[in-house]
C-alpha cells in the first residue's frame, strides 16, 4: 500500500502548511471560524458542525480543527496500521473508517477529526483530487444567507391578502399557504413574503437589480451613480474615518437629512475603531417633492414611498461598496441608524437589505418600530390622539404610498403589525433605542413590539442578537448616557467581532408603568425552529 516517494512529500509538506493554517474544519472548505461564544449550531455534516456568521450573514465553523490526535489505541490499530497523528485529511473511506496517509503509508483518522469523504472501495487513496473537496457545506449548494440584498428571486411569493379581521398582533410564523414554518431555514422565505405585504400595503416596491452601479471616491466624498433601464441618477454621500484597502473599516451609516449629523448617537461611539458614513436622505427623496430626487431619476413612474426610496438609496450604496474596496470600506460589517422618521427609516433600511449587520433605530415612533393596534387602542382609551395615529404618520413626509392611510381606524384589519417589520432584521443584530418621554412616539406600543419581537428572535436562536431599551427623561434624538453601553457592545460585537453581552430587554427607567399582557395581544405559540 505504499505511495510514490515524491507524492509523499508532497503530502507532508501541505499537511504542515494546513497544520499551520487552520483553525477549524470549514476552513479547508473555503469557510471562517465562527466567532468566540458564538456555538449555535444551525447545520452538521462531513466538515462538523456549522454555526451562522452574523457579521457576515454567512456560514462558519465552530467544530476545531485538530492537527495531533489523541495518543494510545485507536481503531486502525487492531488492523495493522497507526493513528494519524498530523493530518485529519480523508483520503479513503470503509467500514472500518477514515483513512489519511502518513509517512507513506495509510492510517486511521479518530472520530475527533470529523473531516470525511466517501472515495470508491479499493481506490488509489489520493484519486489525483484535492484531499477535501472544495463546495459549500450545505448540500453543495450556495449557503442561504449568502452575503446578498434578499432572497425574493427564490422565493415565489403567493397571493398577498389585503384585509384581515385580527385585533391580536398576526403571526410572523404563518406563511401565505396558511401553514406554519417549523425550520430555520423556512424563515428565509418567510420573510420575503412578509416584506412584500410591506412593500404592497405600506411602503411601495422596492426596486432591485438595477443594470449599474458605480462609486467614486473624491476626498471624503463618494459618490454612487445608478444606471437603470436608460435612466441614470447620482447622489453623493460623506466617508470619514475609512480604512485602506488592505485594511478595511467597518462602518455605521448615519442618516442625515442636512444637519451634519449623520445619526443621533452622539458620542456614544467614541473610540470605537469604525468609519462613518453620511448618508443625506435629501439626495434621494426630499419629504416635500420626493420626485425630485436621485430615486426617482434612476425608476421614473414608480409608486413608492420616501421611507423605501431612501432604503433603495443605501442598498445601491452598499452595491457601489462591495465593488470598490479602495475606499477602505468592510461592506460585511455595515451598522445603520437614524432617529425620528430617519429612526423609521433606519428599521426599513435593515430590514429589507440584509448585507446590514447591524440595524439602530432610534425613537422611530408611529410607522417603526410601534405596534399600529396597540396605538389605536392608546388613543381610543384617551379620547385623542394620544400617539401619532395612522393617518398622520402615513400622510406626513410621503413616507408611506398614499393609500395605506385608508387603514386608518381599520388597524386590526392590516395582515401584520411592526412587529412583522422588526423581524425582517432577524436572526441578524438589531438594538432599538426608545425615548420613554415622548407621547406622540408612543411609549406603550413601542414597548410592546420590542417586547413581541424578542418572540422572533427567540424562535430563531439569536436572543443575543436582540435588545430593546427604553429611557426617558431626556430630549427627543438625544441619546442618553444611560443607553451609551448599550451601543457600544452592540458596536463591539458585531462590528468589530469582540466579546460583549448583549440580548435583553430593559425598560427599568420608564415614565410609567408597562403591563405587557402577552395573552392579550399574542394568540400564538413561539416556535422553537430547528
Amino acid at each position: 500500500m505504499k505511495i510514490h516517494t515524491i507524492l509523499s512529500l508532497c503530502l507532508s509538506l501541505t499537511s504542515a502548511v494546513f497544520a499551520q493554517q487552520y483553525k477549524c474544519l470549514s476552513q479547508t472548505v473555503g469557510y471562517p471560524c465562527c466567532g468566540s461564544g458564538n456555538t449555535q449550531v444551525y447545520y452538521t455534516d462531513e466538515n462538523g458542525d456549522w454555526g451562522i456568521d452574523p457579521y457576515r450573514n454567512d456560514w462558519c465553523g465552530i467544530t476545531p480543527y485538530r492537527t495531533q490526535t489523541q495518543t494510545g489505541n485507536c481503531w486502525s490499530q487492531r488492523l495493522g496500521y497507526p493513528c494519524c497523528k498530523n493530518t485529519c485529511f480523508v483520503y479513503y473511506k470503509d467500514n472500518d473508517g477514515s483513512w489519511g496517509i502518513e509517512n507513506d503509508d495509510w492510517c486511521g483518522i479518530p472520530p475527533t477529526c470529523n473531516a470525511t469523504q466517501n472515495p470508491v472501495n479499493n481506490q488509489n487513496p489520493v484519486n489525483n483530487q484535492n484531499p477535501v473537496n472544495n463546495q459549500n457545506p450545505v448540500n453543495n449548494q450556495t449557503p442561504s444567507n449568502s452575503f446578498v440584498e434578499d432572497h425574493r428571486s427564490e422565493c415565489p411569493i403567493g397571493n398577498i391578502p389585503t384585509s384581515v379581521n385580527n385585533a391580536k398582533l398576526p403571526d410572523p410564523f404563518m406563511g401565505l399557504n396558511g401553514k406554519r414554518i417549523s425550520t430555520k431555514a423556512e424563515w428565509k422565505c418567510r420573510r420575503e413574503e412578509i416584506a412584500a405585504m410591506f412593500e404592497k400595503i405600506m411602503f411601495g416596491e422596492k426596486p432591485r437589480n438595477p443594470d449599474k452601479v458605480e462609486g467614486r471616491l473624491s476626498g471624503n466624498k463618494y459618490t454612487v451613480t445608478v444606471t437603470n433601464k436608460g435612466s441614470t441618477a447620482s447622489f453623493d454621500v460623506t466617508i470619514s474615518g475609512a480604512g485602506t484597502k488592505d485594511k478595511p473599516k467597518p462602518a455605521i451609516i448615519g442618516l442625515d437629512q442636512g444637519f451634519g449629523m449623520g445619526g443621533s448617537l452622539g458620542s456614544a461611539t467614541n473610540g470605537l475603531d469604525v468609519a462613518s458614513i453620511t448618508f443625506n436622505t435629501n439626495n434621494l427623496a426630499p419629504e416635500n417633492n420626493p420626485s425630485g430626487g436621485a430615486f426617482a431619476k434612476a425608476n421614473p413612474g414608480k409608486n413608492v414611498g420616501t421611507i423605501m426610496q431612501w432604503a433603495w438609496g443605501v442598498s445601491r450604496l452598499i452595491d457601489a461598496l462591495e465593488k470598490d474596496p479602495s475606499v477602505g470600506i468592510d461592506v460585511k460589517h455595515l451598522a445603520v441608524t437614524g432617529c425620528s422618521r430617519l429612526g423609521k427609516a433606519a428599521l426599513a433600511i435593515g430590514a429589507f437589505d440584509e448585507r446590514i449587520a447591524l440595524t439602530i433605530p432610534q425613537e422611530s415612533g408611529s410607522g417603526g418600530a410601534s405596534l399600529w393596534r396597540v396605538g389605536a387602542q392608546v388613543n381610543k382609551q384617551k379620547g385623542k390622539q394620544f400617539v401619532q395615529g395612522l393617518e398622520s404618520a402615513g400622510s406626513e413626509g410621503n413616507w408611506m404610498i398614499s393609500s395605506f392611510k385608508s387603514y386608518n381606524g381599520r388597524e386590526n384589519t392590516l395582515p401584520f403589525d411592526q412587529h412583522m417589520l422588526t423581524a425582517l432584521v432577524a436572526p441578524r443584530a438589531l438594538l432599538v433605542i426608545d425615548n420613554a418621554g415622548q407621547e406622540w412616539l408612543g411609549e406603550v406600543p413601542s414597548n410592546y413590539c420590542g417586547q413581541a419581537t424578542k418572540e422572533i428572535f427567540d424562535a430563531l436562536g439569536a436572543t443575543d442578537n436582540y435588545t430593546y431599551t427604553q429611557e426617558g427623561g431626556h430630549m427627543h434624538c438625544s441619546l442618553p448616557n444611560g443607553q451609551f453601553d448599550e451601543v457600544k457592545d452592540f458596536v463591539n460585537k458585531f462590528l468589530l467581532g469582540k466579546d460583549a453581552k448583549t440580548g435583553k430587554i430593559d425598560y427599568t427607567k420608564n415614565t410609567q408603568p408597562i403591563n405587557f399582557s402577552k395573552t392579550e395581544w399574542i394568540d400564538w405559540t413561539t416556535p422553537k425552529l430547528s
